[in-house]
């Protein structure tokens, strides 16, 4: 073993530089069977790696894992009542919006970060003062994941539980879509729409 390693590092220098000339070579002198397969599979292994193709896949699934983190985060950081975390995960012209049924629910609609962030600390000191919120988000899928931008969409069940109350309620439940942008700062929420689950009560 020690023979082959003392082979192979020697002649890794040339495979690096492009030449193979010395793999024939190498057939006909007196290495085994393991050592050859050992050979090959490391110089296919280094030509894979090398590929544009792959270099793209890995990419893909680097951007897809960095915005599943942010959008952990922002579970964490609204049931957290941290306006200041929160609004930092969406762009400078970021959008909020609440839909039933297609319909943009009146009074919903949040444009940019400065005024997301003033959103957040009226609803933390208001309405959600005195409760506990938990946002329980699964089935995250990527309806477009292309260049600088990404779509995604995932299911939420929204549940609220005052302080002192032993259990919590179910606030609501939908789909978040989201859409994503590339910046500087990594990927940040251009749009986040909710498509609550709750039908519009019937006219009277």
């Amino acid at each position: 073993m020690m023979r082959m390693r003392h082979r192979l590092s020697g002649q890794r220098a040339k495979v690096s530089r492009g030449s193979v000339s010395w793999l024939a070579a190498a057939e006909h002198e007196t290495m085994s069977r393991t050592e050859r397969v050992i050979l090959w599979a490391s110089v296919l292994l280094v030509g894979v790696l090398s590929t544009p193709a792959l270099g793209q896949e890995l990419g893909a699934v680097e951007d897809r894992l960095l915005i599943a983190d942010q959008l952990a985060q922002y579970s964490y950081r609204w049931d957290g009542k941290d306006a200041e975390g929160f609004a930092n995960l969406f762009t400078d012209d970021g959008v909020l919006e609440r839909r039933i049924n297609g319909l943009l629910v009146t009074g919903s609609r949040v444009e940019g970060r400065d005024a997301i962030r003033a959103y957040a600390i009226k609803s933390h000191e208001g309405r959600l003062a005195d409760r506990q919120t938990r946002h329980h988000f699964s089935g995250l899928v990527f309806l477009e994941l292309s260049g600088d931008r990404a779509v995604t969409e995932n299911m939420a069940l929204i549940t609220h539980q005052p302080y002192g109350e032993p259990t919590a309620q179910i606030s609501g439940s939908g789909i978040y879509r989201k859409i994503w942008r590339r910046t500087p700062g990594g990927w940040r929420i251009a749009e986040r729409v909710l498509h609550s689950d709750r039908a519009p009560q019937r006219p009277r």
